[in-house]
């Protein structure tokens, strides 16, 4: 398999330990993550958080909403992780194992 025909497959990813410390800020908790990768390039592989849990603090017309009001939403949300950082990468040629029904993904959920 080449890496890039891993784009909109959902992987297990494992990373290096000196990236476990930067990790909860992107809401992994740890090292190891199944994640959907939604890009490739020189740099490293973008994979998708579907529920990256997010202040809102914008209304609609832009205007900022006042503290007590601020609520925290769940949004979808792409994170880069440097190839530097990817200790191995795991697909799974099953071809029910790539069917996602819902937005709930073990990676970002269930390893917390």
């Amino acid at each position: 398999m080449q890496i890039e025909e891993l784009k909109g497959k959902l992987v297990l990813f494992k990373f290096s330990g000196e990236i476990k410390q930067d990790l909860p800020l992107f809401q992994i908790f740890k090292d190891e993550v199944w994640a959907v990768v939604t890009g490739i390039d020189d740099m490293g592989v973008w994979i998708e958080n579907p529920s990256y849990e997010l202040g809102i603090w914008w209304d609609e017309k832009g205007e900022l909403i006042p503290q007590n009001k601020q609520v925290k939403e769940k949004v979808r949300t792409n994170i880069l992780i440097l190839w530097h950082y990817v200790k191995a990468i795991m697909s799974v040629d099953d071809e029910r194992f790539q069917r996602l029904k819902n937005e709930r993904l073990p990676g970002f959920h269930a390893y917390k």
